[in-house]
C-alpha cells in the first residue's frame, strides 16, 4: 500500500507538465495565426497597390521614379548648390536667359523693353506679350511692327520640337469689336493670330496648343491705363519636354 500511494503521489505532482505541453501547443498555434494573418495581409497590401497604380495611369502600370533622376542634390565643385536633375527639365533657366537677351537687345531702342516679360515656371519658358507691343486695341490682326518680335520668337522655336502654348487675355474693358463680342472670343482670336503668323513661317501647326482667358487671369489690377495694357497680352510657353523613361505607362508593375 505504501507502494502504491507513493506512484499515485508522484504521477500527481507530475500532472503540470500535461497543462504545460497543452500551454505550449496552443501558444504554438497563436504563432501559426499570427503568422497567416501577417501573409495574408501582405497579399492585400499588393494588391491594394497594383489597384491605385492602375487607377492613377488609367489601366497602365507606373513607372513614378526613374533611375536616371539624380536625387542627391549636393553642391557643384565651386560650392554652388546643385539641384536635383529630373531628365527632360533643364537644371538652369539658360534657354530663357537667352531668349530675354535677343528681345531685350531688339527692343531696348524702341523704348519697349517693358512690353515684354520672360520668366521660367514648372512648366516651361513663359513669354509674354503685351497688346500696346502686338495688336491695336480690340483688334486681332498683327501690325507690322509685331512681327519683328515674333520672327525673334520663330527663330528660337524652329531648332528646337517642343510644344508650344498659346493663351490669350484681354483687360476688364469690354470687347469692341462687333466681330467678337466677348473678352473670350477676343483673346482666343489674338492667340489664334499670333498662331497662324508662327505657322506662315514655319513653325508645324501639331506643336501648338491654344486657349484663350479673356479678362479672368490678370497680371495686375485693372486699375490704370498701363495696367490694362499689360493684362491685354499674348503668352507663348515653351513646354519642357519631359523623357518617356521618367513617367511610362507601359512598363510593367513591380510589385515589393
Amino acid at each position: 500500500m505504501a507502494h502504491r500511494a507513493e506512484e499515485h503521489e508522484e504521477g500527481h505532482d507530475e500532472r503540470w507538465l500535461v497543462s504545460y505541453a497543452d500551454f505550449i501547443t496552443l501558444l504554438m498555434v497563436l504563432f501559426v495565426i499570427l503568422y497567416s494573418m501577417g501573409q495574408v495581409n501582405v497579399e492585400k497590401y499588393k494588391r491594394l497597390a497594383t489597384s491605385m497604380r492602375s487607377a492613377f495611369t488609367l489601366g497602365g502600370a507606373a513607372q513614378v521614379v526613374d533611375s536616371q533622376i539624380n536625387q542627391a542634390g549636393g553642391n557643384k565643385e565651386d560650392g554652388s548648390s546643385k539641384p536635383i536633375v529630373v531628365p527632360g527639365i533643364p537644371e538652369g533657366p539658360t534657354q530663357s536667359e537667352e531668349v530675354a537677351g535677343q528681345l531685350t537687345s531688339m527692343l531696348s531702342s524702341q523704348n519697349l523693353g517693358s512690353e515684354v516679360s520672360v520668366q521660367t515656371n514648372v512648366e516651361g519658358v513663359l513669354i509674354s506679350l503685351s497688346e500696346r507691343l502686338i495688336f491695336k486695341e480690340g483688334q486681332v490682326d498683327l501690325p507690322p511692327e509685331s512681327k519683328q518680335v515674333l520672327d525673334t520668337i520663330v527663330a528660337m522655336l524652329q531648332p528646337i520640337k517642343n510644344k508650344v502654348r498659346l493663351v490669350g487675355h484681354t483687360n476688364n474693358t469690354p470687347s469692341s469689336n462687333p466681330n467678337y463680342p466677348t473678352n473670350w472670343e477676343l483673346s482666343l482670336a489674338r492667340a489664334t493670330s499670333v498662331a497662324k503668323y508662327l505657322i506662315s513661317s514655319g513653325i508645324a501647326p501639331e506643336r501648338f496648343i491654344i486657349s484663350g482667358q479673356g479678362e479672368y487671369a490678370p497680371v495686375f489690377p485693372n486699375d490704370t491705363a498701363q495696367h490694362k495694357e499689360l493684362n491685354s497680352r499674348v503668352e507663348i510657353i515653351i513646354i519642357y519636354q519631359l523623357e518617356s523613361s521618367v513617367i511610362n505607362v507601359n512598363a510593367p508593375a513591380v510589385l515589393p
